[in-house]
């Protein structure tokens, strides 16, 4: 239990960042991509604290079928990928163009970070889902097929 909570105080901490980064780069600096992809970290890490509340409050099982934490998954697997790739840009991108971080308005280096930030929180989205699906056990599998066919 004490795990689970240390959880979801990073998780609100990550939610709270990356909807503030969004703000912050999309009003202030016009950077638009490090504030799309801070609110795409935001969003990740949201759904991360979604699911470690409902597992804390034992009612993940209630709320989610196996199906919805597969797609939840996928959607975090979506943001893993996809951060990949775009670090990997933008470290490219660094090194060939050697940039500065400043103006922030088109620093490579901010949209680096938020980019590799989308990443590990589709990561452990993934990681969160795949997990909390082990712990469904062969009776709610069998209730749930039930429920569908009816």
């Amino acid at each position: 239990m004490l795990r689970t909570k240390i959880h979801i105080v990073l998780s609100a901490i990550g939610v709270f960042l990356g909807l503030s980064a969004f703000i912050c780069f999309c009003i202030v600096y016009a950077n638009i991509e490090a504030g799309m992809w801070a609110l795409l970290s935001g969003i990740h890490a949201g759904l991360t604290l979604m699911l470690h509340c409902h597992y804390l409050k034992d009612s993940l099982h209630v709320n989610f079928s196996r199906k919805a934490l597969q797609y939840i998954g996928d959607f975090g697997m979506f943001g893993l990928i996809a951060g990949i790739a775009l670090t990997l840009f933008y470290i490219f991108l660094e090194i060939y163009y050697g940039a500065e971080v400043l103006p922030i308005d088109t620093s490579i280096v901010i949209r680096m970070v938020w980019s590799f930030m989308m990443m590990k929180w589709g990561g452990m989205l993934y990681y969160f889902t795949r997990s909390y699906l082990r712990t469904y056990n062969d009776h709610q599998l069998f209730s749930e097929a039930h429920i569908e066919e009816t």
